[in-house]
Parts: C-alpha cells; sequence; structure tokens
C-alpha cells in the first residue's frame, strides 16, 4: 500500500477538529459578561411544565448535535442554494452553553432564564434561545422590557389563563406574554385543532390578537395572508415546532394532525425576516424521545438558519467587504 506523503497538508488544511457539538460549530462563550458576538445561541433544557409527553428537556442537545450538519467553515456563511444567495457573511456566533435549570422551582428557573438574556441584550448580541417546553418564551420576552410586537407559531393557542390553578405551564405563555405592559400586538400563526375549553380562543380574539389558523395559510398561500400584516417596532418571534405537519416533525410533545410545512414555515419566516425588525426568537418543543430517525432535530436545525439568514440579511448582493447587518423595518398597523 502507498503511504501518503507527510507533506500532503498544505496551507491551513484542517488536522484536528471540535470534539464535541455546539450550535452550527460555533466557539463557546460560557461568561456573558465576555460575550462578543453577533448571534448568541442558549440552551434552555426545561420541560418540567408540560401536560402531555416530557422529553423536550432534551431538544437543545439534539439540535446542536443536529446543527453540526452545517458546521460554519471560517465565518463564510453559507449559500442557500434555493434562493442563490449567501447568508450571514461575517456574522460572528456563540454557544452560550445552557440555563442550568433546578427541575423543581419554577420561579428561579424563569429567573435565571431572565438574566441570561438580558446579559446577553446587555452586550447588544440577537439572542436565539432553543428549548425545551414553550412555557420559557415568557421569562425570556420578559427580559425585553421594551414594546414588542409577538409572532408566535404555534398549533396551539397557549392563551388559557390558567387550569386547575396554575397560570405558568406550556398551555398559557402567550397568555402572560400578552399580560406584559409593553407588548403592542400579538399575531399568533398556525393554530389548528379542536377545543373543549372555548375561553382562551374568544379571550385572545378580544384582548386583539390575530389569529391566523393554519388551514387559511394552506388555502391562501402564506404570502396572501401575511402581506395583510404590517409590524411597527421591535418584532420578538416564537417558533413552537409542532406548527408544522408531524409528517415532517413527529419529534415533538403534542403534535396535532395537520399543520403546515418546512416550505411554508420558511416561506413565512423569511418574509418576516425582512418586513420586520426582529430582535430575538425562540425555537421550543422538540422531543428527541419521539424523533428516531432525527428529521425533527434537522428540521429544527435548519429553520433557525433559514431565519437567522432573514434577520441579518447579508444577501449575495453585498461585497465580502461590507459587514454591515441590514435590518430593514416597516411601518404600519395590524390586521
Amino acid at each position: 500500500m502507498e503511504l501518503i506523503d507527510k507533506g500532503t497538508l498544505k496551507g491551513n488544511q484542517t488536522l484536528l477538529r471540535q470534539g464535541w457539538p455546539t450550535f452550527y460549530g460555533a466557539p463557546t462563550c460560557l461568561n456573558l459578561g465576555e460575550l462578543k458576538a453577533d448571534i448568541a445561541f442558549l440552551g434552555v433544557p426545561l420541560d418540567s411544565t408540560t401536560n402531555d409527553r416530557p422529553g423536550s428537556r432534551f431538544g437543545p442537545a439534539a439540535i446542536r448535535d443536529a446543527s453540526m450538519r452545517y458546521q460554519h467553515q471560517n465565518w463564510g456563511g453559507w449559500l442557500d442554494q434555493e434562493s442563490g444567495k449567501q447568508i450571514l457573511r461575517n456574522i460572528t456566533m456563540a454557544d452560550c452553553g445552557d440555563v442550568d435549570i433546578r427541575v423543581v422551582d419554577l420561579s428561579v428557573n424563569f429567573a435565571k432564564i431572565t438574566q441570561a438574556v438580558s446579559l446577553i441584550l446587555k452586550k447588544k448580541a440577537f439572542p436565539v434561545l432553543v428549548g425545551g417546553d414553550h412555557a420559557i418564551t415568557f421569562p425570556t420576552v420578559q427580559a425585553f422590557s421594551r414594546p414588542l410586537n409577538i409572532v408566535y407559531f404555534d398549533a396551539h393557542l397557549d392563551f388559557t389563563d390558567e387550569y386547575k390553578g396554575v397560570r405558568y405551564s406550556h398551555d398559557n405563555p402567550l397568555r402572560r406574554v400578552s399580560e406584559l405592559p409593553f407588548i403592542r400586538s400579538v399575531t399568533i400563526i398556525g393554530i389548528r385543532g379542536v377545543l373543549s375549553l372555548t375561553n382562551p380562543y374568544w379571550e385572545a380574539k378580544e384582548k386583539g390578537a390575530v389569529i391566523i389558523p393554519s388551514l387559511k395559510l394552506r388555502q391562501e398561500g402564506v404570502d396572501t395572508v401575511l402581506s395583510r400584516i404590517n409590524f411597527s417596532g421591535d418584532t420578538y418571534v416564537s417558533i413552537d415546532i409542532d406548527v408544522l405537519d408531524p409528517a415532517v416533525a413527529p419529534g415533538t410533545g403534542y403534535p396535532e394532525p395537520g399543520g403546515i410545512s418546512y416550505y411554508d414555515l420558511k416561506q413565512a419566516l423569511l418574509l418576516i425576516g425582512r418586513s420586520a425588525r426582529v430582535v430575538g426568537f425562540d425555537l421550543v418543543e422538540v422531543s428527541p424521545l419521539f424523533d428516531p430517525t432525527q428529521r425533527t432535530t434537522r428540521t429544527a436545525a435548519r429553520v433557525i438558519l433559514d431565519f437567522l439568514g432573514a434577520v441579518f440579511a447579508s444577501g449575495s448582493q453585498i461585497s465580502d467587504k461590507e459587514k454591515e447587518v441590514e435590518i430593514i423595518s416597516v411601518k404600519g398597523g395590524s390586521q
């Protein structure tokens, strides 16, 4: 057998690779006081508030692992082959690890989430939170304390005021968020299914929430429906993976028949990313226990990348020398 010449490796060819997964291969930053990155990923392995199938606490680790398939190469960004555009060129990322969750104390866990996001915002980084169940959205949004629009992708309303005395769970994060004094508008996209308790639906309507069912998106088209909605000011987006058809994303704790496709979700996120001033987002409710083929975790990793590419619009029209992130905002009312 012919031996490989010792001088085969040339230039900056990689000899060793990182031995543990981080989000998209980004470097770690476990001291938020030292954070220096455009994008900060934060895992939140909390699922103690779920009332159906637990397991989303394992979501952050599984999505990290899946995201390594898209590991960055020297900050050159990625080429979206469908659009022909380069995304996230010269955008720096850091994996800030996981919030240290103590399962039995929800108030302490919520306080930790809020404090961690506050520190990320103080460092002027863009927070991307990966859950965990949907309860994490409320303490995340609390950290902003400035006027926000909320765009909420979910198969469920999550607008229950309380159930059997419980006010903080994955049943009601949007209800708690809507009660924060700085929330300007709420848009819920992708709901479906039937309700035995109807109050949350009518109360969401009474409070001015714009509700867009999955069926409406499929019948009228994403662009047609979402073009009727204008955003003004900062916008926070929450993405529950169960907004997708369970045929696309089975790995979730509370799947609902029907739902939208990956392309529907991508199209919606691209539109929002280009037209709203998105200041942060989360992706939640991925449960690897119900995802034996890893299609849900891989889809989640791709959705995060797609959305970041729209928010940080560094497309092919921007030269290599231009490192300024363009965030486009439009003014307008609600539907």
